[in-house]
């Protein structure tokens, strides 16, 4: 593997949205079913603001081959209050979008896992994406970011790296480097009032996990 691992900085933010539309949103199973879903992430200025912020705190890096984006970990600080206020933010979101659909399952995930109850810590470094390109995969490059995360955590001062996996490769990356899950909720349990299940994603992607551990 020759890619070369470096600190995402705010002159990527534009290669980093083509990357996220076509490498990463396409293959990322709670999108895969919905086109429209992932037009609605790339569009919401929220979604931009945050990555933004994120790139900003200098705790993303990204895997550059032939000068070329062929990897990312989004990561950022994680606050006991932020964990409400998403939950807050995403109740307040229109109910008939995907894109809300998907905040909302998230949300309420991050706050079943009780991450700052079971960890004691005040905050932690938080990985909202890992992302890696179709033609460079099988190849340990998300390991490489996920523990290059990690390094720059330690540096940082956060005691805790949490993540929330969407996919079972994903999980599988995290539980090779030691990462534990604390809360998962599997897709056919979460449904809505008139009992249809919200989120299809195609096996074998059957359910979210909540992953940490102490840095």
């Amino acid at each position: 593997m020759s890619a070369i691992i470096r600190e995402l900085k705010l002159e990527d933010f534009e290669e980093l949205k083509t990357f996220l539309r076509d490498r990463y949103l396409i293959d990322e199973p709670l999108w895969q079913p919905h086109p429209d879903g992932q037009l609605q992430n790339m569009a919401d200025p929220k979604k931009e603001e945050y990555r933004r912020n994120l790139i900003s705190q200098g705790t993303s890096l990204v895997a550059l081959e032939d000068g070329h984006i062929v990897g990312v970990a989004l990561a950022g600080a994680l606050y006991p209050s932020d964990v409400e206020e998403h939950g807050v933010e995403s109740e307040q979101m229109s109910t008939d979008t995907i894109l809300s659909k998907v905040v909302r399952f998230l949300a309420e995930v991050e706050r079943q896992a009780k991450v700052f109850e079971h960890y004691d810590v005040p905050n932690a470094i938080y990985l909202n994406i890992l992302g890696v390109d179709s033609s460079v995969r099988r190849q340990g490059l998300g390991r490489r970011l996920v523990a290059a995360v990690m390094e720059v955590g330690r540096s940082k001062g956060f005691p805790l790296l949490v993540t929330t996996c969407t996919s079972l490769y994903s999980a599988r990356v995290m539980t090779a480097l030691g990462m534990e899950c604390l809360y998962s909720k599997a897709y056919a349990d979460y449904k809505d009032e008139a009992g249809n299940v919200v989120l299809q994603p195609q096996a074998p992607h059957t359910e979210a996990c909540v992953m940490a551990i102490r840095l």
